[in-house]
């Protein structure tokens, strides 16, 4: 399917690629007319080494040359212009014309093994330019059936050229199958579209729901979603009578780096800081970014004070691991604030503002973590 692809994005006008239904119209389009193209040629070789023709082999020939002649010269416009809607009424009038001409010296309305190709002309233009302009491509083909209809009653403007009713029988099996192919070629072509387009559309979802729950700088939860995550931690944890650890971490001797060597060494800093605690935490744990130099950890099923006492100075070691940013040594120190649920409270903004006194208490000594406790008031020594 690559060499599909990639013939599909070469005629692909890049003023196409933004909006999802001018895409699949577009594909839509370009793998019909390049069907049409493999059907020229293969009538091409049907009639020169299959159907016996004779001296109206040239006629024949014409029709199929005017055909696939339109097709690429539509393909060229589509790509030049980006224009959809010039390009497909080029094709369409063009198949039109080659339809109308071929019934008509193939033995009219009721003898023509070409009729049932006049399907092809309402499908391509419902697929390419949806139903309104689908809709006067279908009267339009109606009215040229009936015109076909009334030469055929009256018995003027058609002739038959193919002489040998074995060539008639051939020529009504081969249209079928042409026929066939087509409307399966373009139903195939949609659906595989269909498909890639739904899953591009799926990961660019994702990817705008990434981006509006996570952090650019780090990559990690922002504000917003610590918050919908620790609500559903702790939802899940006061059904199953678990204990969940919320964590406030202010960064110390952070804003030197700032003023010292530029906001790029300070964005620098906080991606390393992430990455190391992300390290030393579990993979049920979260890790956020609540802005600034400000973090956030939420951590599920813990044990207190076991847990609390083993995760809490790997992230501090983790912090104030020294940083080689540019050549340039910098340390940089946390301080930490506990609170847990449901030992300090059950409410959600309470345990996050337990957590943030905890913290500014911590703050006092620096490098340090704090639990908290019932007489904790920020500012107290």
């Amino acid at each position: 399917m690559s060499w599909l692809l990639g013939l599909l994005d070469y005629f692909l006008p890049a003023g196409m690629r933004t909006n999802p239904s001018d895409l699949m119209r577009g594909y839509i389009f370009i793998g019909l007319c390049a069907s049409n193209i493999l059907v020229c040629i293969i009538m091409l070789l049907v009639l020169f080494f299959y159907l016996d023709l004779q001296q109206n082999t040239p006629i024949g020939a014409a029709l199929n040359l005017v055909c696939l002649g339109g097709n690429a010269l539509a393909l060229l416009l589509f790509k030049r212009s980006e224009n959809l809607a010039l390009a497909s009424f080029v094709v369409l009038s063009i198949i039109a014309i080659v339809m109308y001409t071929g019934i008509q010296i193939t033995g009219g309305y009721f003898e023509s093994p070409i009729l049932q190709m006049l399907l092809q002309l309402p499908i391509t233009a419902f697929l390419l330019l949806g139903l309104s302009r689908g809709l006067y491509w279908l009267a339009a083909t109606v009215i040229m059936g009936v015109v076909c209809y009334i030469t055929a009653v009256l018995g003027v403007g058609y002739t038959q050229l193919l002489e040998r009713p074995d060539v008639v029988e051939a020529m009504d099996f081969a249209m079928q199958l042409v026929l066939l192919g087509l409307v399966a070629g373009a139903l195939i072509i949609y659906e595989m579209l269909n498909g890639l387009l739904n899953r591009q559309l799926h990961e660019e979802r994702n990817r705008f729901e990434h981006k509006a729950s996570h952090d650019d700088l780090t990559g990690v939860p922002n504000r917003f979603e610590f918050f919908r995550r620790l609500k559903l931690v702790i939802d899940d944890a006061r059904e199953r009578e678990h204990k969940v650890g919320v964590v406030y971490i202010d960064l110390d001797e952070f804003k030197p780096i700032n003023d010292q060597y530029g906001h790029h060494a300070g964005d620098e800093a906080l991606r390393l800081i992430t990455e190391r605690m992300q390290r030393v935490l579990r993979l049920s744990d979260t890790t956020a970014r609540l802005g600034g130099d400000e973090f956030g950890l939420i951590l599920p099923g813990i044990h207190v004070p076991t847990d609390i006492e083993s995760i809490m100075p790997k992230v501090l070691a983790a912090i104030r691991e020294p940083l080689d940013i540019d050549g340039k040594q910098m340390t940089v120190y946390g301080s930490c604030g506990v609170a847990i649920f449901p030992d300090h409270s059950q409410d959600f903004n309470a345990l996050c503002r337990y957590a943030d006194t905890a913290m500014y208490r911590a703050k006092e000594r620096s490098d340090n973590y704090l639990v908290y406790k019932a007489d904790m008031t920020v500012g107290e020594i």
